[in-house]
């Protein structure tokens, strides 16, 4: 699946280049070198590439001295035209040698199929194919000149909406800690059960998409979509999540909840409760949500831990684990949006006089700290230590620990959870 006298022009356009590095430079922003079919391309390609890198010239002369086949060169010296030409020509080739790569790996698995193989091994093995294929959309490459006037409007944007430049978490203490959620980056907030996380995950994802109106995508692969909604009811109509659990609602609390579900309704939230996912389908999921709406405000994930990879002979979770920190932090700029993730910590935690997470306690961490641009953990003292009168549904205070922050300083910042109406708010008890 490649055309011959397509590649043989191109060869030829080449080689009548005034300035053979410079057009080498050029054609290699569009296509790569093995994106040729044609062994006796492919190999003059070669040649003319070893040529320039040693200063040589490159004319028919050299090239059958480098080793290039005689009568192929004497056929494709009598095509070239024009080195604009063969930049033209070199996408034409790239876009060919996608079509044939994908035939190629669309017959891998169907033979990988029929052998037997893992279903979800398979589609993992062919998203990490689509997803490792090389795009030359656009040069990435900038002189100064072109960053400075974009970035001073950036500086300026910063100033007028008072230092928050990100999406909003829909907590002002964190908020102007962070900057708010930056487009491109990766949160990953971490915690030992009951300590809220999920609570404020959705006081997050509903602020967020209060205060941007863009969509925000929740992914859930621990509570079902009517869960994590009866929970967003119990925030939103200030009713016991316990009446909410029971149905024990009076005709008042009826209305109460009707006028949330209206609120809620009319919001831009979409949930996915799909239990099993892998990042593939994640990605997939958070792509289509982009191309429908055009744009993302927030991606959010319960949690990192239950994301599937797909690979369970011989696999190292915590290898794993990093595949996906680092496949969430490059889905974050290929959808231009914040995502952010939930993590569990070691049981290690519990084990210390102080349980405070650090760091260290990301279960499985591999690199998750290294490609998370912010880590945060939440931390309530009264879980651990309670005084004897304390009720379970007292507010309680917790701590939002800033353990990373690239763009910022770290820190605490002190909240209160309302347990029974699971809401999330600034401490001001």
């Amino acid at each position: 699946m490649y055309d011959e006298n397509l590649e043989k022009s191109f060869i030829g356009n080449v080689m009548v280049s005034r300035d053979a590095a410079l057009t080498l430079a050029d054609i290699e922003s569009v296509m790569k070198p093995e994106d040729i079919g044609g062994d006796d391309a492919k190999k003059t390609f070669s040649i003319i590439k070893k040529l320039v890198e040693s200063n040589k010239q490159v004319n028919p002369a050299t090239l059958v001295q480098g080793g290039a086949d005689i009568n192929f060169i004497a056929e494709v010296s009598s095509l070239g035209i024009s080195s604009n030409q063969a930049i033209s020509e070199a996408k034409l080739i790239h876009s060919l040698a996608s079509k044939r790569n994908l035939y190629n790996a669309a017959q891998s698995v169907m033979q990988q199929l029929v052998n037997g193989e893992d279903t979800a091994s398979v589609k993992t093995k062919l998203s990490e194919y689509i997803n490792s294929e090389t795009e030359f959309t656009k040069d990435s490459t900038k002189q100064i000149s072109e960053l400075v006037v974009p970035t001073i409007e950036s500086i300026l944007t910063t100033r007028d909406s008072g230092g928050i430049i990100g999406t909003s978490t829909g907590f002002k203490s964190i908020d102007r800690a962070l900057g708010g959620l930056l487009k491109g980056s990766l949160t990953i907030i971490g915690a030992r059960p009951a300590m809220g996380k999920t609570a404020f995950a959705l006081n997050m994802a509903e602020g967020a998409a209060a205060k941007t109106g863009l969509p925000v995508l929740v992914i859930s692969l621990e509570m079902n979509n009517e869960m994590l909604v009866k929970r967003m009811f119990a925030k939103t109509s200030m009713i016991d999540a316990g009446k909410l659990r029971d149905g024990s609602l009076s005709p008042e609390d009826l209305n109460v909840l009707n006028s949330a579900a209206d609120k809620l309704a009319k919001m831009p939230l979409w949930f996915d409760d799909t239990p099993i996912q892998s990042f593939s389908d994640i990605r997939a999921r958070a792509l289509k949500l982009k191309r429908q709406r055009g744009k993302i405000g927030l991606v959010l994930i319960d949690y990192l831990g239950l994301i599937e990879t797909g690979n369970e002979r011989n696999s190292n979770r915590v290898n794993e684990v990093s595949k996906i920190s680092r496949g969430l932090k490059v889905l974050s700029k290929e959808i231009d949006a914040p995502i952010v993730a939930l993590a569990q910590l070691n049981r290690g935690v519990e084990q210390r006089t102080d349980k405070r997470p650090m760091l260290s306690d990301l279960r499985d961490s591999g690199s998750i700290e290294q490609d998370a641009d912010n880590v945060m953990f939440l931390y309530r003292d009264d879980y651990y230590n309670a005084p004897e009168d304390q009720n379970d549904d007292d507010i309680s205070q917790v701590e939002f620990i800033v353990a990373k922050n690239r763009n910022g300083k770290r820190g605490t910042i002190k909240l209160a959870f309302d347990k029974r109406h699971n809401l999330m708010s600034e401490w001001i008890y």
